[in-house]
Parts: structure tokens; sequence; C-alpha cells
């Protein structure tokens, strides 16, 4: 199955060192001591290629510990973070890292650069911290090639600290591969999910229409044979629903063994959030930062998502992509099909954007979609697995108002009554160039791909090619789905609203032919949330005052007293 090749000019790109026993730790002080997420240029196969002279630090040889110090360039002032732009290290450096880790603020210049300049100041290693939330995969650019030392990327959050407590003293730290004699590990990749990140809770009504599989790999990278033992565990509020550890098995240096469990389901579910953890016996393991995976899935009383959700029911997006060198329609797609679709309506498309460094969204214009996906085929390993008979069924567009950077969008669709066992793709779509769409890089789909399910979870098309695999089963698409369990859409949406002026100033006339009574119209703003209701009287038309309300994009939900109801978009402009 084709799996397409990511833009260079990736936002927050996250990925985990499979099966890499590589490391980044703060060794003391013992106050914010521990093991720090991270990305590097030093893991041959993860990386990306083009750190050619750079050490291999799956090598034990080439770990490094030492003592961390920011860098200097002598720029003057503070970038947008508030941070030193002399601590960008962009420009030859004017301080003496010889012996040191150098730590970096990400910015403007390319990473090789940075990294280059300090190894030119005598640095042994580098530490580049990020500017925004997530990791990112550091691509090499001009300098990349003749770098001779490792680095590493961190999140914003971590560098925080790690910046504060190094104002108070030294910080030390250690990159690399240590060699354990007892080292059990589960990854992302190797275990099974549920089947969505956020089902709807109309399609879990009992143990035959929702469950989910469990099982996973437990790797034994240690030099001494060990007993593995796995536990899963799913919680609700606090409380265990599901509690099993399996039988201890010996491994062998280098073996590894699949553990199953039985099926999680039961006779009737809550709505709200569940947590799925799968972890390794730790008894004895000398490096536990991979003895576990856990994730936050949803029961949703309105929401369809293959990507996790928060506590309040947004997408977890940490990384923003767009296909290498697109320059014509691209989308980013989540499949759905479901036995009882036909208890809701597809109501919205949500997703999140950004750009590229110093490019903004305003003005950027982007659809919803929502296709039938007739392509008739069983799993991903039937050869008609394919996306060659497509018809759209509704589509909305937006065009954004503001820089709303890395902020989940909803957009209304005319209400799409869904079809049992149909398959469908609701979808982000653009022409924009310099745009990026939302995914999920904190969950692997691996065994539910390509063992289990075998269904899609994420599909992209670029410039009319689809590609079930997406970016692979690690990224997934940032589109959600608004769902309603009313479906007397056809008898109670009001059809062929056009409001107007659209732009609008100070007033929007909304035309209702033949209605005369009473209504009330909410106007959101494209996060949901209601920023003015009014009550309205109709005499085939309403007006609606909107002087009091300041530039924006904005969705009017109108629903009038004979029950009929519609949402609309109006852009506001002064």
């Amino acid at each position: 199955m084709k799996k397409l090749i990511l833009s260079t000019l990736i936002v927050n790109l996250c990925l985990a060192n499979v099966f890499s026993q590589i490391q980044f730790n703060i060794e003391s002080p013992a106050s914010i001591a521990g093991a720090v997420g991270f990305t590097t240029t030093a893991d041959p196969g993860v990386s990306p290629a083009g750190w050619t002279a750079t050490p291999d630090l799956n090598d034990t040889a080439n770990a490094v510990l030492d003592t961390l110090m920011f860098v200097e360039d002598g720029s003057l002032g503070n970038n947008p973070q508030g941070n030193p732009i002399s601590q960008e290290g962009c420009n030859e450096l004017t301080n003496d890292l010889t012996g040191k880790i150098a730590v970096i603020w990400r910015n403007t210049c390319e990473f090789g650069t940075k990294i280059l300049n300090a190894e030119n100041a005598g640095a042994r290693a580098v530490i580049i911290i990020n500017r925004e939330a997530g990791l990112v995969n550091m691509a090499p650019g001009a300098d990349g090639g003749i770098v001779t030392i490792p680095c590493v990327f961190i999140e914003n959050a971590d560098g925080v600290i790690i910046a504060n407590e190094m104002a108070n003293g030294p910080v030390v730290a250690f990159m690399g591969t240590k060699l354990f004699s007892n080292n059990l590990s589960i990854t992302e990749a190797d275990v099974i999910r549920p089947k969505a990140g956020s089902t709807p809770l109309d399609y879990a009504q009992s143990s035959s229409e929702y469950e989910v599989q469990l099982g996973g790999w437990v790797v034994n990278g240690g030099s001494d044979s060990a007993n593995a033992i796995l536990n899963a565990k799913i919680t609700f509020g606090g409380t265990t629903l599901y509690d099993q550890t399996s039988a201890p098995s010996p491994l062998g240096s280098g073996d590894s063994a699949y553990f199953a469990f039985p099926t999680f389901n039961q006779a009737s579910y809550s709505a709200g959030m569940y947590n799925l953890t799968y972890s390794v016996d730790t008894t004895g393991d000398e490096f536990q930062s991979d003895n576990m995976v856990s994730q936050n899935f949803h029961i949703s009383n309105s929401k369809f998502s293959n990507v996790t959700l928060d506590s309040d029911e947004n997408m977890n997006l940490g990384a923003f992509y767009r296909p290498s060198d697109a320059v014509g329609s691209i989308s980013m797609c989540a499949p759905f099909m479901d036995p009882n679709a036909s208890r809701m309506a597809a109501m919205g498309i949500s997703f999140a954007a950004s750009t590229g460094s110093g490019d903004s969204l305003t003005g950027k214009f982007f659809s919803v979609q929502a296709w039938e996906w007739n392509d008739a085929f069983v799993d991903m390993d039937d050869p008609a697995a394919d996306v060659t008979a497509v018809n759209l069924v509704a589509q909305s567009d937006y065009v954004y108002s503001s820089d709303l950077q890395n902020q989940e969008i909803n957009v209304p669709i005319t209400p799409l009554t869904l079809i049992d066992n149909q398959r469908y793709l609701f979808c982000v779509n653009t022409f924009e160039l310099n745009t990026y769409i939302g995914f999920d890089n904190t969950i692997d789909y691996n065994l539910n791909y390509n063992e289990v399910y075998k269904q899609p979870v994420s599909v992209v098309e670029d410039a009319g090619s689809w590609y079930l695999a997406g970016f692979g089963s690690d990224l997934t698409t940032g589109v959600s789905v608004e769902l309603s369990n009313n479906l007397n859409i056809e008898d109670s949406e009001l059809s062929n609203i056009d409001a107007y002026p659209n732009p609008a100033n100070t007033m929007v006339t909304i035309p209702l032919d033949g209605f005369v009574g009473k209504g009330s119209v909410d106007i959101m703003d494209v996060t949901g949330k209601i920023i003015s209701s009014k009550i309205v009287n109709a005499n085939n038309l309403i007006s609606i005052d909107v002087s009091d309300i300041a530039n924006g994009n904005y969705i009017f939900d109108l629903k009038l007293e004979d029950g009929r109801s519609t949402k609309f978009n109006i852009v506001i402009s002064k």
C-alpha cells in the first residue's frame, strides 16, 4: 500500500525511538533528574537522512555525559518567545563550549547550522529546545552533513524547566545508549488499541456493538534472559473496569513474545473518557522508561474521531503536515464505517491548520467534505482496497478571518444521514500553499492496521491521487465528525438559506419566505463558543444587529418555533 512522503517543512513532527535504547536523561540535580522525551539526529534509520557524519548514539562508545551550557553569538534582543536571540546560535559563537553540551533555542536558522556553530565552539553534543509544544524531526539543511556531534530536540515545557535550573547551578545530562542486563520493553507500535479515539455512544449500546481487543508484544532488549509479564488495564472515572495480567513468559536476550488478552466489553457504556494502559512488570528492570504504553479513548455523545481527545473532547494534535512538494489539491481524511451508522447524522467536520514560519492563516480557503467511499473491499489485505469510487455528498467552505494557528475549527455541513455499513471519508481539503493540517502523533495504530482490524485509519489525497496508508500508522489525521441522533433532518432542516450581506458590517438579514413567528439565533465563534444569543421575530425575514460583534468568522445557529433549524457561516468585517 502506498505511503505518502511527508513535506520537509513539517511542523511539530514527533517520532518515537522504536526498539532503540537511546536515552536522553537529566542526571543532576536530583530535583529535575529523569528521562526526557526527544528526537535526535543520531539514530540512523529513524533520524532524517543527511546527518551523514553524525555519530550513532546506538553505539555505547558515542554516549555523552556532561554539563549543559547555553550558546552565545552576540546577537541583540529577544525573540518572540522572550528568549535571547544570542542563544539561538545562528551565527559564529562567542563563548567557549569545550567539553560541554550546548543548549540552543529553536527559532529561525537551520538545525544543521546551529549544531555546527556549537561544534566549532567545542561542544560535545547539542540540545535544541522547541519554541512551542511538541517535538520536531530535525532536517539537516545545508550544514548537517558535516556535523560530527549528536543532537537531541526536546519540547518547550521540558526545555524551560532545564533552562530555569541552569540559572541556579550546573545541570548534567546524558545522551546515548547504556547496556542493560535486564531490560524488557513495549512500544507504541506493538499494542492493540481501540478502533477509534472517540466513538459515539449511539454506536456503543451493548457488548455486541462495542469492544476493544487487547494484546501486545514485549521485547527483551537486555543481555540476560528474563520472565516477561504484561498487564492490560482499562479505567473510567477512577474505576477499574478491566485488569488482566499475563502468565510469565521466558524471553532470551533479543527475543520477543506476543501476549493476547480477553476482549474488553460491557453490557452498556457511559459517555466519557476511558484510559487503556499496558505495562510490563518492572521487577529488576534497569531501564523503566519503555515499560508502559497508555492512551485515553472516548465514548462520546456526539463525536467520532480516530484522533485521541482531551477531557474537553478537543482533538490532541501535536503535529502538522502536508505532502512533500504538494502544489495542488490536498485532502486529509478520516475514514468511517459502522453497522449502525444510520442512527446518527453528520452535522459538521472539525480540523486545525498551521502555516510555515512567517505566514498567516488569515484569508486562506479550506473546504470540509464528506465522501461516500464505494470501493468494495473487506480489509487492507484485499487487492481491491483503493480509492477509485467516491461520491461527494456534503461540502462546506471556510475562510480564515484571523490567524488561528493550531486551533481546532468546526465547520457545519448540511446534515447528512448516514447509511449502515457504508464507507465514508470525512476530509479537510485545501489548495493553499504553505499550509499544514493537524495530526495526532502520540499513538501508533500499527497492530490495528496491519494485524487486527486491518481497516484504514488515515487517508490522504494529493493532486487527485489517494493514499490509503496516509503518512503511516503513527500519524493519525486530525479530522473529527460532529454527529447528532436527531434523524428528523429532512423535516426540521431549513434549506436554501442565503443570509446577506456576507461579509456583513452592522446587520445580517435572513430570508424566510412564508414564515411568520418567533425564533432564536446563537452566534458562535469558530471554536463553538456562543458569544451572542438573540430572540428574534420573523415576518418572512429576520434582521439581526451584529454591530457589537468583533470582526471574524461566525456560525449562526437559527432555530424557529415550528421546530425547523439551520446553521450557516457569516463573516463580519467592518
